[in-house]
């Protein structure tokens, strides 16, 4: 659970089913609409999602607001 959202409450937030949510979780759905929904609705909830490739592979950096204001 990721910032304190189960499944069904981020399928909400972004719009999707729940089952959508199971199936990227899982590899199973990658498309570029149901990834950027979900990015949204994660965003609202405080979570910092950021993608870089590098000689060819996908990396992906999560960190938490709360995080970054700790820093300052």
């Amino acid at each position: 659970m990721m910032a304190g959202l189960d499944q069904a409450t981020l399928a909400h937030s972004a719009g999707l089913s729940a089952g959508t949510i199971s199936n990227v979780e899982r590899g199973r759905d990658s498309r570029s609409d149901t990834l950027r929904a979900i990015r949204r609705a994660l965003t609202r909830e405080g979570v910092l999602i950021a993608f870089s490739a590098n000689n060819g592979l996908a990396s992906v950096q999560i960190s938490f607001a709360a995080d970054n204001e700790e820093d300052e």
